[in-house]
């Protein structure tokens, strides 16, 4: 039940609420009363024309008032790509700033929301919902003068930039030398404004879980994407002439000749953000625009998963579990780039772990730090292929071997010998599916009995997109899908997508999850290996021992509400 003073006070007028509160007498009030009606205005600004109270009286009083949502205004809390949405000219023309939009509803402060006309002209400008809200006129004017205010400065140094290197005067990449302004001090000096542009992306590259950062020259631009969740989006447009200036800090910080434009470069670094050690690696590539570069962000710091934060279902888990409970034998994970595999193989090390236990992993490259293990960076222009260190390894007499991928037939030769002698052997190999593996390692000329003998099992998975639980909303899976699919509606069933929202970048997905196959080897299952038997023989054999395949777990976790069907449909969809 609702408490009658409160619903009372929500609709007092303004004028009798202050005069409640003793901020304003019966007379001023009569007076500022007349003056509106002269003047046809608000009476809060005749109130603050007559200097009969301040803006955070009346804001105050609007609070108690409860028909308004009224905030604290400051720049601070300013999405700036959605203020630039009104633009600054209609910003002071209606003394209006958009501050965010959630949901797709934008909120948009002035000094009067209960203003129906000016909120419906936003909303048919902005082409979306708004929800008006109040702060004082002081705070608004102010809010304005920094947000522009701010985008010009960054303009005018863009221009400056560009100028410069157009023009072919000063070299600009003579003065990105880091001498004592280095990528890892974090610069913020608006007259070094490449450095400052390459901190800041890097920082919200890592901060957004970016995997990969894109600088694009194209032919009348520069463009900087993100990769976030297997996705890429456009972050950044700047002009032309930036390209040339920011691949060369690029360079210095790892290393690079940055004379060298013509030919493709490779380099590593490695920078701190907040309390960690980020490892980046670079690739540079000239093309017909301009040369371009790819920034691969390699969270060596972060926690490691364990098996039970993997997503599995619990016939999976107990699966994976039971192999890293072998003292010996072989375990693959197998998938496309950037399924997930290395971290699906490190949450089985951090299983194996114990103190009378010594691991050695060999990597191209390093991409999680373990503490209490020995890891080694292959370096195959070295000479230090997966091959030759994974001889040495054997003589270092370990327990526990993850070998980053099998290649070719020797190195899948030692594996199997290792994993013959008394090692349990952890390594990644592409193909598309847990039963397929087989093949590919007969094609590496692995006999069949060796693999039968050493083989604990293969777990093949993809990564979906996890969707946006701040903006899913049911729907009806059109019959199509269903047909592909090879589901059958089912009302009881309840599917989700994502409709896009700020918290999600518009793209109804946020984070990714992992879709599981593991085969673990049966008696009959080691029988049709040895005996050279085709693939789909394997698969049978491997469903009747209770597989759950790739589509089998997406359409779980779909029903879960942890992704969608056209994820699923996707990753898990071949030919």
């Amino acid at each position: 039940m609702k408490n009658p003073a409160v619903a009372k006070t929500r609709h007092t007028p303004l004028g009798e609420l202050l005069v409640r509160v003793g901020a304003l007498t019966e007379d001023d009030l009569h007076a500022a009363l007349a003056y509106k009606k002269e003047r046809g205005m608000k009476l809060g600004q005749a109130l603050i024309e007559l200097r009969l109270v301040t803006e955070a009286i009346i804001a105050e009083a609007l609070r108690q008032q409860g028909r308004i949502h009224c905030i604290n205004l400051t720049p601070a809390i300013v999405d700036h790509e959605i203020a630039m949405e009104l633009g600054e000219e209609r910003s002071r023309q209606l003394q209006a700033v958009a501050i965010n939009r959630i949901c797709g509803v934008t909120t948009v402060v002035m000094e009067d929301p209960s203003d129906v006309y000016t909120v419906d002209e936003i909303a048919l400008f902005l082409k979306t919902a708004v929800l008006a809200v109040h702060a004082e006129p002081s705070l608004i004017g102010t809010c304005i003068d920094e947000v522009f205010n701010v985008k010009k400065s960054q303009t005018d140094a863009l221009a400056e930039i560009a100028q410069t290197v157009e023009s072919g005067t000063s070299s600009v990449e003579f003065n990105l030398a880091p001498d004592e302004d280095d990528v890892t001090s974090g610069s913020e000096d608006l007259e070094q404004p490449v450095i400052s542009m390459i901190r800041k992306i890097l920082e919200e590259g890592y901060e957004a879980r970016a995997s990969d950062i894109h600088l694009e020259a194209r032919a009348n631009a520069f463009v900087i994407r993100f990769r976030v969740d297997g996705s890429l989006f456009d972050r950044l447009t700047l002009p032309k002439g930036w390209a040339r200036p920011a691949l060369a800090r690029l360079k210095v910080i790892a290393n690079l000749d940055i004379a060298q434009r013509r030919l493709p470069q490779d380099g590593r670094t490695q920078i701190d953000i907040g309390s960690r050690k980020i490892d980046l690696r670079l690739a540079t590539t000239p093309s017909l625009t301009g040369e371009s570069a790819v920034i691969r962000i390699l969270d060596g710091g972060r926690e490691l998963r364990d098996l039970e934060s993997l997503d599995l279902d619990p016939l999976q888990l107990e699966a994976l579990k039971r192999m890293t409970e072998c003292s010996d034998g072989m375990v693959l994970a197998t998938g496309p780039t950037g399924s997930g595999k290395t971290t699906t193989l490190y949450a089985m090390l951090k299983k194996v772990h114990k103190p009378d236990t010594k691991i050695i992993t060999l990597e191209d490259p390093v991409e999680n730090q373990m503490d209490g293990i020995t890891q080694i960076n292959a370096n195959p222009k070295a000479g230090l292929t997966f091959a030759k260190g994974l001889r040495s390894i054997l003589r270092q007499d370990p327990d526990v071997v993850l070998v980053g991928e099998i290649r070719d037939e020797e190195t899948a030769e030692i594996a199997v010998q290792a994993a013959l002698t008394g090692h349990l052997v952890l390594s990644t190999l592409h193909t598309v599916g847990a039963a397929e593996t087989i093949t590919r390692l007969a094609d590496m000329n692995v006999e069949p009995y060796l693999l039968a003998d050493t083989l604990r099992g293969v777990i093949s998975q993809r990564l979906v997109r996890r969707m946006c639980q701040h903006c899913r909303v049911p729907v009806d899976p059109s019959p199509e899908m269903c047909e592909r699919l090879g589901i059958t509606r089912d009302d009881a069933v309840v599917f989700y997508e994502g409709r896009g929202c700020k918290q999600c970048h518009g793209t109804g997905y946020k984070g990714r999850c992992g879709l599981y196959e593991i085969m673990r080897m049966s008696s009959e299952m080691r029988e049709i290996v040895s005996a050279g038997k085709s693939t789909e023989e394997l698969n049978r054999a491997a469903r009747e021992a209770g597989l759950i395949t790739l589509r089998d777990d997406g359409l779980r976790k779909a029903r879960s509400g942890q992704t969608t069907l056209s994820e699923v449909l996707s990753v898990t969809t071949r030919g």
